[in-house]
C-alpha cells in the first residue's frame, strides 16, 4: 500500500484541483480534497480502542471506501473490506476467522472531517484483508502485503490496462477483489479518473460512453449486453473481461463493434492477476509462474505434459501472505510455494494457456462465485427447511443464476421462492440469493446420507408433489397416457363446463396478444384435442402453418376430427422438429403434466425461431385463504362431477380429478416465471383473470 499512499501524495501535489473520483450522486473530490480526507480519517483511526486490531469496513463503493481504506493503511492498521450491505453470514465469520476486529462506522467519517490532520503516512501500511469469492471452495478472509497490494496494482498499469488519461467507469463492488484492483488500486497509483456506478445496464453504460469513458471493467455477462446493443463509444480505449471465461464469440462481437482490443483477465482474490489474454493466446503476467498439475494428487504437485487438463496452480508476487482462520490464526496458502487454484486449464505447445473447467462445486454467478455448501447452510437455518442443495440454472453460455431445492420439515408448510429470497437477503449476498425454489419429498442421498450432486441441469418441477403411487415419470406416463385416451371422446363437453365457456374466444384473443398471425409457423404442445390449434389455423390461414402435438394418440384423433390438418405424437419435453422451425409456441393447460421444465421450455427454445414467441395458459389457485379453500372444493369436486354429466362418460370424472389435484399442488407463477428465464426466454411476464385464469409470455433473443 506504500505505492499507493505514496502516488496519492504525488497526485496531491502536482494535481490538486484534478478531479479523481465521481461517486453516483455525482459528488467530485479532487485528489486534495481525497489526500486531506485520507489524513483525517487516519488521525481518527489513531484513537480508536483496541490499537493492534484489523479495522473492517463496509462501505458502498465510492470516495469514501478510498479515503476510509487509505486512512486505516496510513494509520499502520490493516483494513478489513466486506462486501456492502453487509450480510449476517459474514459478519459472523469475521469473528469466527479474523478474530478481534474494530468496524468502522460511517460516522467517523463524519467526525473526522473537524479533526485536525496528522501527516498522511506517519506509520508503514501492513497491508489488506480481503474476502475471496470461494474459487477453492469456502470463500475466506486473506491477508495481502502492503508489498502484494502494490505489485498487483503495478502489474495492471504494466500491462496498459488503466493510463493516467483515463475516465473509468467502475460498475464492479470495490470491496470485491476485481472491483478493489481495477477501480480503486491501479487508477490512484496511475492517476487515473473513476466514475462509481451501480448496477450494470445499458442506459448507464450509453451515456458513461456518450460522456467520454475510456475504460470498462465487466464481467462476460455485462460484456455480453454490451455487444448486443452496441452503444456509440466515441472515447472508448479498452475493456477488461474477468469474473469468468470470456468466450471466442463475445470477444469478436466486441472487437469488430467498438475496433478496440479486449482484454480477458484471470485471476483470482489470493493472488491477484494471473494471466492476460489479449486474442492470441494467455500468457502470465510478469511475477508469475504457472503450472498445470495432477488435481488428484493433494498432496504434492506433479506437473503434467502440455496439452493435458490438470489443475491450474499459481506463484505471484501478489499473491496472499495467508489465511485467517479461527479467530486470527494464520494458515498457509500455498503448498511448495504455489497456490491450487481449483481450476482445470491446460496450457499449448507454443506456451499459452487456457482454463477448460473447474475441480469443485463453485460456480460463477454474474462474475462472482457462489459456494453451493456456504448457501445450502444459511437456507437450512429457515425453519420450515430441513435440507437444502444449491446448484446453478444455467441461463445461457455466460450466465448462471442460483437453484436450489428443499425438504420442507414435517408439520410446516414450503415457503415460496419470493419468502424464501426475503429471509436470505440480510443472510448472503445478492447474486447468491436463489432465483428458482423445488420443492421434493427427499433429496438423493448416498447409503451414509451424504447429498448426490448431479453435474446435470437443474430439474423445475412444476408441481410441489404428485398423487401416490404416480411419483415416478414411467408410470406417471403410463396413467396419463391412459387416463386421456379414455376420456379423449368427452374432454371438449367436461373442459368447456369447466372454463365457464371462456375456451374459445379466451385463446383466441390471448393467441392473437401473443403475435400469432398470418403466414407463420405456430407449435401447439400438449394440444389434447386440438382446440387451441384450430384456433392458431383459423388465425395464420392457407399460407401458415399449424402442428399440434400430444402423447395421447385418442386426442389427436379428435383434433384431426376437428380439422387441424397436421398433428404430431410426442411429448414436450423431445420435441421432434430442427432447430429454429416456428414463430410462436402455444402451451395450453399442460405444465402440470410435464416432469421437467427446464427440459421442456430449452426445447421449446431450441425450436423457436429468434424473436419466437411463447404462449403458456393455465389455472391458478387463489392465494386468499377462503378463496383458495372454495377453489379447492370446486376444482376437486364440483368440476369433475359437472364433467361427468356434460360429457356422458365416467371415465372424465378421474381425469379432472387428477387435472384439479395437480393444479391444487402447482408452484406457483414466479417460478414458471423463473423457469422461462432459466432457460433463456427474454421479456417473460406473467398476468391473470379472475384470480385464477393466467398467461405467460416471452421470446426468444433476436440473433
Amino acid at each position: 500500500m506504500k505505492v499507493i499512499l505514496d502516488a496519492l501524495a504525488r497526485h496531491c501535489a502536482n494535481r490538486p484541483r484534478e478531479v479523481a473520483i465521481i461517486d453516483q450522486d455525482g459528488r467530485m473530490t479532487d485528489w486534495f480534497s481525497l489526500a486531506d480526507r485520507v489524513s483525517r480519517i487516519a488521525t481518527a483511526v489513531d484513537r480508536l480502542a483496541l490499537p493492534a486490531a484489523p479495522v473492517a469496513l463496509s462501505l458502498p463503493s465510492g470516495s469514501s471506501l478510498w479515503a476510509t481504506v487509505l486512512g486505516i493503511a496510513s494509520a499502520g492498521r490493516i483494513p478489513v473490506l466486506l462486501p456492502h450491505p453487509l450480510p449476517q453470514s459474514i459478519a459472523d465469520r469475521l469473528l469466527a476467522d479474523v478474530g478481534k476486529v474494530v468496524l468502522f462506522d460511517p460516522a467517523m467519517a463524519d467526525a473526522a472531517q473537524r479533526e485536525n490532520p496528522s501527516p498522511c503516512g506517519t506509520l508503514p501500511p501492513a497491508g489488506v484483508i480481503v474476502l475471496s469469492s470461494g474459487t477453492t471452495g469456502h470463500s475466506r478472509f486473506i491477508f495481502r502485503s502492503s508489498d502484494a497490494v502494490d505489485h498487483v496494482a503495478t502489474t495492471l498499469v504494466q500491462e496498459g490496462l488503466v493510463i493516467p488519461s483515463d475516465i473509468s467507469s467502475s460498475f464492479i463492488p470495490m470491496s470485491h477483489a476485481y472491483g478493489f484492483e481495477h477501480s480503486f488500486l491501479a487508477p490512484i497509483l496511475v492517476g487515473a479518473q473513476v466514475r462509481v456506478l451501480g448496477t450494470f445496464t445499458i442506459p448507464s453504460v450509453a451515456q458513461q460512453l456518450a460522456t467520454g469513458a475510456t475504460s470498462l471493467a465487466l464481467v462476460p455477462f455485462a460484456a455480453a449486453m454490451l455487444c448486443e446493443h452496441a452503444p456509440p463509444a466515441p472515447s472508448l480505449r479498452s475493456i477488461v473481461v474477468a469474473g469468468a471465461a470470456l468466450s471466442a464469440s463475445i470477444r469478436a462481437s466486441l472487437e469488430r463493434t467498438f475496433r478496440i482490443r479486449v482484454v480477458d483477465l484471470y485471476g483470482a482474490s489470493e493472488v491477484g492477476t494471473i494471466w492476460i489474454d489479449r486474442g492470441s493466446g494467455a500468457q502470465p503476467v510478469s511475477g508469475v509462474t504457472v503450472r498445470i498439475v495432477d488435481p488428484l494428487e493433494t498432496s504434492s504437485l506433479n506437473d503434467l505434459p502440455n496439452g493435458c487438463e490438470g489443475e491450474i496452480a499459481v506463484r505471484s508476487n501478489a499473491m496472499g501472505s495467508a489465511i485467517l482462520v479461527n479467530t486470527g490464526t494464520l494458515a498457509p496458502l500455498a503448498v511448495d510455494g504455489f497456490f491450487r487454484t481449483g481450476d482445470l486449464g491446460v496450457r499449448a505447445t507454443k506456451g499459452s494457456f487456457r482454463i477448460t473447467g473447474r475441480t469443485k462445486l463453485v460456480f460463477n454467478v454474474g462474475g462472482l462465485k457462489v459456494n453451493p455448501i456456504e448457501i445450502e447452510q444459511v437456507i437450512e437455518t429457515h425453519p420450515s427447511v430441513r435440507r437444502a442443495l444449491v446448484s446453478p440454472v444455467r441461463l445461457r453460455e455466460d450466465l448462471n443464476r442460483v437453484g436450489v431445492q428443499i425438504e420442507v420439515r414435517p408439520g410446516t408448510l414450503a415457503p415460496s421462492i419470493e419468502e424464501l429470497r426475503t429471509f436470505l437477503a440480510p443472510l448472503v449476498a445478492a447474486h447468491a440469493l436463489p432465483r428458482t425454489l423445488n420443492i421434493v419429498d427427499a433429496l438423493a442421498t448416498t447409503e451414509s446420507n451424504k447429498l448426490i450432486r448431479l453435474p446435470k441441469a437443474f430439474p423445475i418441477s412444476p408441481v410441489l408433489s404428485r398423487p401416490n403411487g404416480l411419483q415416478s415419470k414411467v408410470e406417471r406416463d403410463a396413467y396419463t397416457t391412459k387416463l386421456f385416451n379414455d376420456s379423449a371422446q368427452g374432454y371438449d363437453a367436461s373442459s368447456g363446463t369447466s372454463f365457464l365457456g371462456r375456451g374459445r374466444w379466451y385463446r383466441r384473443r390471448k393467441l392473437v396478444e401473443a403475435g400469432v398471425r398470418s403466414g407463420v409457423a405456430h407449435l401447439d404442445i400438449g394440444s389434447g384435442t386440438g382446440l387451441c390449434a384450430s384456433i392458431a389455423q383459423e388465425i395464420v390461414g392457407p399460407s401458415g402453418r399449424v402442428v399440434a402435438l400430444d402423447p395421447s394418440p385418442e386426442m389427436l384423433a379428435v383434433a384431426r376430427q376437428r380439422g387441424v390438418r397436421e398433428t404430431v405424437i410426442a411429448d414436450a419435453e423431445s420435441l421432434p422438429f430442427e432447430d429454429r422451425s416456428f414463430d410462436s409456441i402455444s402451451m395450453c393447460y399442460m405444465l402440470r403434466h410435464i416432469d421437467d421444465l427446464s427440459i421442456a421450455f430449452t426445447e421449446a427454445r431450441r425450436v423457436l425461431r429468434p424473436g419466437g414467441k411463447i404462449l403458456i395458459l393455465e389455472v391458478t389457485r387463489p392465494s386468499g385463504s377462503i378463496s383458495g379453500c372454495a377453489f379447492h372444493i370446486a376444482m376437486n369436486w364440483c368440476a369433475p362431477s359437472i364433467g361427468v354429466i356434460a360429457s356422458a362418460r365416467p371415465s372424465t370424472f378421474r381425469m379432472m380429478r387428477y387435472w384439479s389435484q395437480t393444479i391444487d399442488q402447482a408452484i406457483p407463477p414466479s417460478q414458471i416465471v423463473a423457469a422461462l428465464d432459466h432457460c433463456g426466454f427474454v421479456g417473460t411476464r406473467h398476468r391473470s383473470e379472475l384470480g385464477i385464469f393466467s398467461h405467460y409470455r416471452g421470446s426468444t433473443p433476436r440473433a
